[in-house]
Formats: C-alpha cells, structure tokens, sequence
C-alpha cells in the first residue's frame, strides 16, 4: 500500500502543498482575530479544525471549511454540504477520537480487553446491539461516520485523474491499475481513509495547541521564538519548503520539545515476526509488544530534568543532544513502519506557527488549569481543551528583514 502513496510524500509534492496549508493557518489566525478583547480561545478546538480542513484538502481533495465556518455565523454551502452537515461531520469525528481510550473510562468492552483479550469482541457483539451502552453509542456514531466517509469515496470514485494529487486518488488510482478489489476492497480503502483522518489531523492539532501552550508560559523561549520569526522577513512572504527546513532552527527545536514534553501518540504497538529475546525474555511469533514513547520521552538519562520545557537540548551543536541515544526521542516511530507523514506534518504545525506568531503572541486564560488535564488513549488529548488569549502584535517595521 505504502508503493501506492510514497510519491505523495515526496519533498516535491510537500512543496506543492504550501499554498494550501498556509490558507488554513490563515483561516486560523483568523479565528483568532475574531475573539474579543480578553475573550477565552479555546485553540484546540481551533486547531482541530484547521487540521481536518488541510487533512480533507491534501488527502481526500474535499473541502470541509471547518475552520472558515467559525468565521461567519451565517449558513453557507461548500464542497461537503451544508452547515448541518459540516457540524454532524465534526461532532461524529471528534467524538470517535474521544472514544479512542485504553482505561475504564472507555466502553465497558474496551476495559474488558484490558483484563480478558479474549472476551472483547464477543462482548463488543453482544452490547453494541444494546442502547444505553457505551459500545452501542461507539458503534452507532461510527456507522454516521463510515457513511460519511463513503459518501467521500464515491464522490472521488466518479473523479477518476491519471494524475492523483492526494491520498485518496492515488489508492483508488492504484486498485484500478491492477492491485485490484481483493487487496483495495472498499472496506479496507475506507479503514485507510479514516486512518489518514485520524493520524492526520488529532495529533497535529494537539501538537500545535500544546506548543502554543508551552510557549506563553516560557517567556524566554517566546521572546527568542519571535526574533527567529520575524527576521525571515515581512509577514507577507510565506517560507518555501526548503526555508522552513533551514531557516527556522529554533522553531524546530520548539516544536521538537513541545512533542517531548506531550508526546501526542504515547504508545506503538509492534508484532513479532518471529521468535525473539528481548531483555532476557523470550517472545513467541506473534507477540504484541508496546513501546511506551512518552515514558522514553521523559527519561532523565537521556532528557535531563525531563518535567522542564527548554527547546534548546535539541540544538544540535548541544552536549545534551550529541549524547542523546538516536531512539530516546522518536514521536513518529521508527523503522519501516515509521509515520510516513512526519515530513507533512512538520510542514503544516511550522507553517501554521509562524503565520499566528506573525500576528499574535498568547497567554493563559484564567480558566486554563494547570497543570494541563490530558486524557490517554491512542492518541493523547485534552480533557478541557487549551484555553487561552491572544494578545494583537504590532510591529516595528525597522525590527524586520525586508
């Protein structure tokens, strides 16, 4: 599968893809401007929808306009459907990511899996058919969901292009040419579609909210964060791929840390292929085993006072960092099942973080706890949202590189 998509990923086609992420981080930041004067943000809610919008564009070539929809009060048609209909999709999907929990606060057959693996599904069978239950409602909000997603699916199957510009294309492109319907069933293209969804849009939103987060109460790593953005130049000029590569070396390191300190996703799973010994313990074919990389992320031989936010321990010219095992930080995993959208993601959290850094810096509302509520599953999440306030930056004209 992964054949089908690689050349999505390229550095080329990320180039490509600027212009329109950078029209949500402006849908975005526009949002933004639209709060009042010492009016709360919730930015993670914010964030969520400018992620789905990217994912929907670049990935599914469909336009939600979730982000565009908290700007104006008015009913208004896109390419998805109406403002019901954007509001139910959005609803359905966060809800499902909500749901996404390994501890007893998720479906009674979810905790049940945590005890007796063996009794999951049957019991899943069995309450998903009972209303009330936590299961019955998961599995009703998923059938809407599916429905949307397929309602995706046909759309673009009518689309046909020889020449596919996103995710979707390419992989019904590819069932067409020869993989054929047994290996590209419908089935199994939907569980793709909803995967690229999920992977593609809660983990980059959390990331961004988080940094944001980190950032207004580090006011040191703020003032020395906005020099870094400011010198590239007027906020007019948008960063080619290659700049936000290299010319922005303490953003990365922010966003590096901030990834750290809240690792959006913070476990893998891996299943042997073969017998192997691990830690003097031998693991049968088919063991699962799960890596624990907000544990690694947060250990203090390799992260020094590891509860402390400083972007700079992943300044590559640090000790910190030239000691630092290769393995100790990996937020998007490793080996050939590594995340194959690291590149993309990257792109879109710098791109949207110096857009709203151009125009606002933040602060904490008073409502905003501390320290941040997170909710664990298979992806992390907030349990109150990022509460904050933005503060409208005026520049000095003569503080900029023109």
């Amino acid at each position: 599968m992964r054949n089908a998509i690689i050349s999505l990923y390229q550095p080329s086609h990320l180039a490509s893809l600027i212009p329109t992420m950078q029209s949500y981080a402006e849908s975005l930041s526009l949002n933004v401007s639209n709060a009042q004067e010492e009016e709360d943000i919730d930015f993670s809610e914010l964030t969520l929808r400018m992620a789905i919008d990217v994912i929907g564009k670049t990935a599914f070539g469909v336009e939600f306009d979730l982000s565009k929809h908290t700007t104006s009060q008015k009913s208004h048609q896109n390419h998805y459907g109406d403002r019901d209909e954007v509001s139910g999709f959005l609803n359905q999907h966060m809800y499902s990511i909500e749901t996404l929990k390994m501890d007893l606060s998720s479906s009674f057959s979810t905790s049940l899996g945590l005890i007796a693996p063996v009794l999951q599904k049957p019991c899943r069978e069995v309450l998903k058919r009972i209303p009330g239950t936590g299961d019955y409602k998961i599995y009703q909000n998923n059938r809407k969901l599916c429905k949307r997603i397929d309602a995706i699916i046909a759309k673009r199957s009518n689309e046909r292009t020889h020449d596919p510009k996103d995710f979707l294309a390419a992989v019904l492109n590819a069932r067409e040419r020869g993989a054929g319907e047994k290996l590209f069933s419908h089935n199994y293209i939907r569980a793709l579609t909803y995967e690229q969804l999920l992977a593609g849009t809660k983990t980059t939103a959390f990331t961004v909210a988080s940094t944001v987060y980190l950032v207004s109460k580090h006011p040191e790593v703020e003032k020395k964060l906005l020099q870094e953005i400011d010198s590239f130049g007027p906020r007019q000029v948008i960063p080619t791929a290659e700049e936000l590569q290299n010319k922005f070396p303490y953003l990365d390191q922010v966003v590096k840390e901030a990834m750290r300190f809240y690792t959006a996703s913070p476990l893998v799973a891996r299943e042997t292929s073969r017998q192997v010994e691990i830690g003097g313990y031998v693991l049968p074919k088919g063991s699962w085993v799960w890596l624990a990389l907000g544990v690694l992320a947060k250990d203090p031989k390799q992260f020094p006072e590891p509860d402390v936010f400083r972007p700079e321990r992943f300044d590559p010219t640090c000790d910190e960092e030239k000691r630092r095992h290769p393995y100790a930080h990996i937020p998007f995993g490793i080996g050939p099942r590594a995340c194959i959208g690291q590149r993309f993601a990257m792109q879109e959290m710098k791109l949207a973080l110096i857009h709203v850094y151009r125009h606002y810096i933040f602060r904490h509302s008073p409502k905003m706890e501390f320290p941040l509520e997170l909710e664990y599953g298979l992806v992390l999440g907030f349990k109150r949202g990022v509460k904050l306030r933005a503060i409208k930056r005026v520049l000095n004209r003569c503080s900029m590189r023109i």
